[in-house]
């Protein structure tokens, strides 16, 4: 028993101190997009024509990364701008792979294997694309809840904005309050000093801005790392228990059919839910139990599908939407991975 807790927590910790960092790295990245560029600017980057706007949505997480767990709000501002929904889950599957962080951990995790990282990105952002491309055929206005865009919730950007607004607007009514006063011999020399302290507060107008601005990228911050944070720790806490629990023999019988355990590594990924910014830590403690087909199947299938990202679908999409979405993206995933792996590998 004590040798069976000790690996436990040599494997779990092991897991965390590794995964933790490329985390919070990925959590400050993605807040400093959210709160630097507006939805409206990623937005106009869209082109209206498929061809171009697909490749934006292949290629954009490059540039602006998010993980899977942004992915999906910003999707919905997407959508809701008039973004076509094929090019629009596109980038939600994409985006999450083609993250450079992503691809970082992957590399970090695999440094025998680097073209693990090549092939996650390679298979992803192809399976991605072709269900882009198979939803082009889904019947228009047939996906949206029937309260889509009837509500917005305040977020953080909006609240910063809206702070800025208040204190320009009292800053320059005091200014204005300040320039009706003067009268009579005064008024020039009012003036000067009026254009003096409109400067002052200009100045003082962008500190303050610069500084909620800085506020509110940490606190963004601390949201995404505390939201994912769980299920990183969730998943390393089951992968720890099945390394230690489940006999060998098992893992052995499963490896035998490359189907079953590109199955089981993708069921693995569906309910561990890591973030695809550390579930590659999660991936390599599987390499030596499982084939690279299954490993790769862990690594492109999580980010596209898990609990988390259903469960916020369901939030934006009709129910049966959904669940075909979820059938295509794993059956999309298996039939992919199995095919590229075999024209590939």
């Amino acid at each position: 028993m004590p040798e069976s807790f000790s690996a436990f927590h040599t494997i779990f910790t092991g897991i965390l101190l590794q995964a933790l960092p490329f985390l919070l790295l990925g959590a400050l990245l993605s807040s400093a997009l959210r709160v630097f560029v507006s939805d409206s600017t990623l937005i106009k980057l869209f082109p209206k024509k498929y061809g171009i706007g697909f490749a934006t949505a292949v290629f954009a997480g490059f540039f602006f990364p998010v993980c899977e767990c942004a992915a999906v709000p910003l999707m919905r501002s997407l959508i809701k701008k008039g973004v076509d929904m094929p090019v629009a889950v596109t980038f939600m599957l994409a985006s999450p792979l083609i993250n450079p962080i992503s691809i970082l951990s992957t590399l970090y995790a695999f440094p025998q294997q680097p073209m693990a990282a090549f092939y996650r990105l390679c298979f992803g952002l192809i399976i991605s694309l072709g269900i882009g491309l198979l939803l082009l055929f889904y019947p228009k206005e047939k996906y949206l809840r029937d309260d889509f865009g009837s509500h917005q919730p305040e977020t953080l950007q909006n609240r910063q904005l809206n702070t800025v607004n208040h204190l320009q607007y009292y800053t320059e009514s005091a200014a204005d309050a300040t320039l009706m006063s003067a009268e009579g011999s005064r008024r020039t020399l009012q003036a000067v000093m009026h254009i003096a302290a409109g400067r002052t507060a200009a100045k003082s107008d962008r500190h303050s801005e610069l500084l909620l601005k800085m506020h509110t990228l940490l606190m963004h911050t601390c949201s995404e790392f505390f939201t994912a944070g769980p299920f990183l720790i969730i998943g390393a806490c089951i992968t720890a228990l099945i390394r230690t629990a489940v006999p060998q023999s098992f893992f052995a019988m499963a490896s035998r059919n490359t189907g079953t355990s590109l199955l089981l590594m993708m069921l693995f990924a569906f309910v561990f839910s890591a973030c695809s910014t550390s579930d590659a830590l999660i991936a390599r403690s599987f390499s030596a139990r499982f084939p690279f087909i299954a490993i790769l199947g862990f690594l492109v299938y999580g980010p596209m599908m898990d609990i988390k990202n259903l469960a916020m679908l369901l939030t934006l999409f009709k129910k049966r939407f959904v669940i075909e979405l979820t059938a295509l993206i794993t059956v999309g995933n298996f039939i992919g991975i199995s095919l590229l792996s075999y024209l590939l590998l």
